[in-house]
């Protein structure tokens, strides 16, 4: 589904929606308090995250479309998620 990729500012963006649709395209449950979003300077990316942690470890899905975040190996239950094209969801 695409969307316009015009966004301004945060404020634009339906976060719920986004992140439902990322969970749903890659089977995972993101945890539902947010702690900080970021949305990067051409307005293409998007940083979620939902619990502050000293030094995350990246993982990026099989696609490349995200990078989920987590604390540490053992642990699988994202602390951020970073969305690389948020125009796909």
């Amino acid at each position: 589904m695409q969307k316009s990729t015009t966004i301004e500012t945060l404020l634009d963006l339906d976060v719920k929606s986004i992140l439902a649709e990322v969970e749903k395209k890659y089977r995972i449950k993101l945890p539902r308090k947010v702690v900080e979003i970021d949305l990067g300077e051409k307005g293409r990316d998007l940083y979620v995250r939902f619990r502050h942690v000293e030094n995350p470890q990246g993982e990026p899905s099989k696609d490349g479309g995200v990078i989920f975040f987590y604390e540490g190996e053992k642990v699988k239950i994202p602390v951020a998620v970073e969305i690389l094209d948020k125009s796909l969801f």
